[in-house]
């Protein structure tokens, strides 16, 4: 009698598991990929909301113009209330007789802050000079770091002048003295014997006082 025996080679790559391992398994490797797309589109979005962030901490949420003119020119303020609370910038554009000297200096006194020497930092075309101050600096999100921004020509950071400077109308104005200087010539208001210019500005800010660093911010 002749008999033939079978083998099945094939190997076997499926593991003998049990039904409810199977299915635990397969939700465990849904879950990782679910887990490693939300990981990747959190990489990528984050640089994206910290440089908005950034961004918007700097816009302008109010501002203020004030012109004075003499005899001698004309110097125009600009004050602004920025997104971030609390902080605030004040452009001075000058275009008085002292251009004629070069680049011009001035003292400055804001809120009983002061600084005895700032230098005008850009002349635009017209050969107004210009400095813009802010009262801190920006940043922005490069390959998902955060790093200061590249500030324009005019601007500069002096976070300490603006320490009385009130960012809300309750707690009073802004008010600002101004007096140029160059080559030992000073201008000052000429509609006021030469005295510093003066400007003063009440907060156009409407928001109500918060506590910004509280979760719920109230």
């Amino acid at each position: 009698m002749n008999m033939k025996l079978k083998l099945n080679l094939k190997p076997n790559l499926e593991p003998n598991l049990e039904p409810n391992l199977t299915l635990k398994l397969k939700l465990e490797l849904s879950d990782f990929m679910l887990i490693t797309f939300l990981i990747g589109s959190l990489m990528f979005c984050v640089p994206c909301q910290l440089a908005a962030l950034g961004a918007r901490d700097e816009a302008v949420v109010a501002e203020k113009t004030q012109t004075i003119k003499d005899s001698n020119g004309e110097v125009r303020v600009t004050w602004q209330w920025l997104a971030r609370p609390g902080e605030m910038a004040v452009t001075i554009d000058y275009f008085g007789y002292l251009t004629q000297e070069g680049t011009v200096n001035l003292y400055l006194d804001l809120n009983g802050v002061k600084r005895e020497f700032l230098t005008m930092q850009e002349e635009l075309p017209n050969r107004i000079q210009r400095i813009r101050i802010l009262s801190f600096h920006p940043s922005v999100n490069e390959n998902g770091v955060n790093v200061l921004k590249t500030l324009p020509a005019a601007d500069i950071v002096d976070y300490k002048l603006f320490k009385n400077a009130p960012y809300y109308p309750q707690f009073g104005k802004v008010r600002m003295e101004l007096k140029f200087f160059a080559n030992g010539r000073w201008d000052g208001d000429a509609n006021h014997n030469n005295e510093n210019y003066l400007f003063e500005f009440e907060s156009a800010v409407s928001d109500r006082p918060t506590d910004h660093f509280s979760p719920n911010g109230v």
